[in-house]
């Protein structure tokens, strides 16, 4: 594993903006860092494998050292300002690389909707574009039925009980990746995957990564391979 000292470049370009009716708000960073072509270098080098207990469709691997500290350290003011206070002060991070592998035909029904990562605003989630000719990206969603657009504590019971029985109807209806066409779903908003760009939401919107469009591979030098990082204050 490559342990390169990597930087933030200091003309990055942050463009807030807000999603849906209910206004989430989103941070999306172009050209995030000085030297992003050692991240897939070190990625190159990673040791990958399927990982245990989530739904992700491909591979991980363990991040180089210094990368999550260097990029919260040095977003947080943008940080506080697009998602408030508790992000102004101490955060616990993690991470690691992600490299989507999976054909369609390997995907369960909740593989093939949005979903939220954790119920709770003051979680973040990043996921930072590696790779410079890439298709699809990451959608933000409504849930049709409920109008909701992210689920926290409140809404959750609601929200799984509503899309459990959904998909107990209409789970053949399910026939692509997740994107502007996903049945019970309506896309709201998108971003464009883009090498070096970065991509900051609540972990409690509902989102997907797009991948028609994407060159699936366990190759990290040719494949959808992004940095995906989750951090709250401490």
């Amino acid at each position: 594993m490559i342990d390169a000292p990597f930087a933030l470049n200091p003309k990055a370009r942050v463009s807030p903006r807000r999603l849906g009716r209910e206004g989430a708000p989103v941070l999306l960073i172009d050209d995030l860092c000085l030297n992003p072509e050692q991240l897939v270098d070190a990625a190159a080098e990673a040791v990958w494998a399927e990982p245990h207990g989530t739904y992700y469709p491909g591979l991980n691997a363990p991040l180089p050292k210094g990368y999550i500290e260097t990029v919260f350290s040095g977003l947080q003011n943008s940080l506080a300002r697009a998602f408030g206070p508790p992000f102004s002060g101490p955060m616990t991070a993690r991470g690691f690389f992600a490299l989507a592998t999976w054909a369609l035909d390997r995907f369960g029904p909740w593989q093939r909707i949005p979903h939220y990562d954790q119920p709770d605003p003051n979680h973040l989630a990043m996921i930072h574009y590696l790779h410079p000719a890439q298709g699809g990206g990451t959608g933000f969603f409504r849930h049709t039925e409920s109008g909701y657009e992210y689920v926290d504590l409140a809404r959750r019971d609601a929200y799984l009980t509503q899309v459990t029985a959904w998909i107990e109807a209409n789970s053949v209806a399910l026939t692509g990746y997740t994107g502007p066409t996903t049945p019970g779903f309506e896309m709201i908003d998108s971003v464009e995957f883009q090498f070096n760009r970065a991509v900051i939401y609540p972990s409690c919107v509902l989102h997907c990564a797009l991948f028609d469009g994407a060159a699936l591979s366990d190759d990290p030098r040719r494949g959808r391979l992004t940095a995906n990082s989750f951090f709250y204050p401490t």
